[in-house]
């Protein structure tokens, strides 16, 4: 089996480079492991580039690609959006790819949700921590995780009342809005003073009284046409949506929203920012995600959007993402009749859980921020008068297919 390795010196806190000279190529060499092409990456794409090359000129070869890959989850994702734009029937198309991960950017998510960090300060710079997908795969015994995708098509409106594709995404964690992707976005211009998590606190304090309009329709799953469900705290389950009996139907959703998250492979986003925490305690089934939503028109205390309604609706929504920080415990917020988080509050979830095939994110067209799509961290902008559309896919002949070395 071929075996690339490829590291983003840049990434997180610029340590790639010298983890993986000391640890990662001497662990390789010291298992007697052949390296066919080691590339450390020196501009946005460049992985994805050396493995669709590589796989080029192995065409006639139908071998799966093993790819040690030192980055956080936005060099995955790279690597996963240049074999996934390949339409053009080449064997590459359909080649399997097996990845062992090497945590070294800010947020690793992909990683944290396979190898939960253990307790301790520190504990996710452990060396041995961090090299337990290279081990998995040096052991032999198969082990992997195939990776679902989630495909956003940008769409333009056109003048006879049809749409256009103008771009697609694929994404292996995270796909949102609202304040998500705002954050997101803001957080790029403090990137070179703020490396490391702090930039993302910084920028989610930019953006904290902001509500996003935009109106969405949740998907059925294909093939199955199982209609969009929503966790039900009392019951501690998934049952189905509101609007969506007679099965297959789409479910509407209607802001002002908070916050729309969704996710796939990953209950979390950071170490212990267990943001859809159900996607591990409540397997989901194939081609889904897990979606998280605020909407804040929903809390009894809230009367109307302005000025003094969304300053006065911020510590919810940081009640909401503190709590992730407690094994997902957002999940289980409820309102009381006046609006208050309080501890055993019956009322409704301050955040909605569903679980479906998808989603249709329609922003209004004098909102910009709402226009603001996050794939794995990386912001598109949907066009005026445009729309987006995610779809969540498990496995298809028709792309490459991604695994990772898992113990």
């Amino acid at each position: 089996m071929p075996l690339l390795v490829i590291y983003n010196p840049a990434c997180g806190d610029r340590s790639a480079k010298a983890f993986f000279q000391e640890h990662v190529l001497a662990l390789l060499a010291d298992q007697g492991k052949k390296v066919d092409l080691t590339v450390e990456t020196t501009h946005e794409g460049h992985a994805g580039e050396v493995v669709s090359e590589f796989l080029r000129g192995t065409t006639a070869s139908e071998e799966p690609l093993s790819v040690v890959i030192g980055s956080g989850d936005g060099t995955v994702n790279e690597v996963v959006n240049e074999l996934f734009k390949d339409r053009s029937g080449s064997p590459t198309v359909r080649r399997k790819v097996y990845i062992a991960l090497v945590p070294c950017g800010t947020a690793n998510a992909l990683y944290s949700s396979f190898f939960p960090v253990p307790s301790g300060e520190d504990a996710a710079k452990d060396i041995g921590y961090r090299l337990q997908s290279v081990r998995a795969f040096l052991s032999g015994a198969g082990n992997r995780a195939p990776l679902s995708l989630a495909a956003t098509e940008f769409r333009a409106s056109l003048e006879d009342g049809t749409s256009n594709v103008t771009k697609t995404v694929v994404s292996v964690v995270v796909t949102s809005t609202s304040l998500h992707a705002a954050i997101l976005h803001s957080s790029e211009a403090l990137r070179a003073e703020h490396p490391g998590l702090e930039r993302f606190k910084i920028a989610a304090q930019q953006n904290s009284t902001k509500w996003f309009k935009a109106r969405v329709r949740l998907l059925p799953t294909s093939p199955s046409n199982t209609a969009p469900e929503i966790y039900d705290s009392g019951s501690k389950s998934f049952v189905p949506a509101s609007g969506a009996a007679g099965g297959g139907k789409a479910v509407e959703l209607q802001g002002p929203f908070a916050y729309f998250l969704s996710t796939i492979n990953v209950d979390r986003l950071e170490p212990t920012f267990k943001i859809t925490p159900l996607s591990h305690s409540i397997p989901p089934p194939p081609n889904t995600c897990d979606i998280v939503v605020i909407r804040p028109l929903r809390d009894p205390a809230v009367s109307a959007d302005d000025a003094a309604a969304r300053e006065g609706f911020v510590p919810k929504t940081w009640a909401a993402m503190m709590a992730a920080y407690q094994e997902g415990a957002h999940v289980n917020l409820r309102y009381d009749e006046k609006g208050e988080l309080a501890p055993g509050s019956q009322g409704e979830n301050l955040v909605e859980y569903y679980r479906c095939g998808g989603w249709e994110w329609y922003p209004e067209p004098s909102d910009g921020d709402a226009h603001l799509i996050c794939s794995d961290g990386a912001i598109n902008a949907i066009e005026p008068n445009g729309w987006a559309e995610c779809r969540a896919s498990t496995s298809s002949e028709e792309r490459p297919t991604f695994e990772i070395y898992v113990a």
